[in-house]
């Protein structure tokens, strides 16, 4: 009788595993097939980003400011004509 029911359980651990195994193919598979069609049709559900805007004029002035700092021919902080730059150095040395 232990046998039998030895059988029993094995036969039990066995449906179930492979049921396991089918269900999440299966589960797998319908989530590929849903993400193929939405890439194909087409309609990503992308709505524009709230605060796109804000991010635009972020990405300009980060560019801007890229931009002015390898630009070696005109700098901010040092202008010919005021001599404050310099009274400054004279006395920093």
């Amino acid at each position: 009788m232990s046998s039998m029911a030895g059988r029993r359980i094995a036969d039990f651990v066995h449906k179930t595993a492979v049921t396991g195994i089918f269900a999440t193919f299966l589960y797998v598979g319908v989530g590929v097939t849903g993400q193929l069609y939405e890439g194909i049709s087409g309609n990503k559900g992308e709505k524009e980003h709230p605060q796109a805007g804000f991010i635009q004029t972020i990405k300009a002035k980060a560019e801007e400011e890229y931009r002015k700092y390898y630009d070696i021919d005109k700098r901010e902080w040092y202008n010919k004509d005021v001599s404050s730059f310099l009274f400054l150095a004279r006395y920093m040395y």
